[in-house]
């Protein structure tokens, strides 16, 4: 899918995202994410064992309603699936998304370690912008 020069310009700024899942049950779930896009794919990252991984395998559709961080009037909205579960690039991403947002390597919090790490790709199916 090749994207509007505006939102692959406001894509490349480190905004939040909010990912929106269903559970097997239909219940909503949203949670706020770090997220990269690249290579015509978006990349956010979970641990095993939380709702929105669970969720995601067992219904790969998804929404991601990125914000700007300085107007929240200003976000792209994505319509998606989830292409692949990729556990032996969790560790890596974890810290490239962390880097990308605080400047700082990753660090793992109680409960969490690097073999808990899953990263999630998401291959976008619509995209929306509103305010660019």
């Amino acid at each position: 899918m090749e994207l509007d020069p505006r939102v692959l310009a406001f894509l490349q700024e480190p905004h939040i995202a909010v990912l929106a899942t269903r559970s097997p049950s239909g219940r909503p779930q949203a949670t706020p994410v770090w997220y990269l896009y690249e290579d015509g794919l978006f990349l956010v990252n979970t641990r095993r064992g939380r709702a929105k991984l669970r969720n995601m395998q067992a219904d790969p559709r998804v929404a991601l309603t990125i914000l700007d961080r300085h107007d929240p009037y200003r976000y792209v909205q994505v319509l998606g699936r989830v292409g692949r579960f990729d556990p032996h690039t969790g560790p890596h991403d974890i810290d490239r998304l962390s880097r990308r947002y605080t400047g700082q390597p990753w660090t793992y919090p109680p409960g969490d370690s690097p073999a808990q790490r899953v990263s999630v790709y998401i291959r976008p199916e619509r995209v929306l912008a509103y305010g660019l």
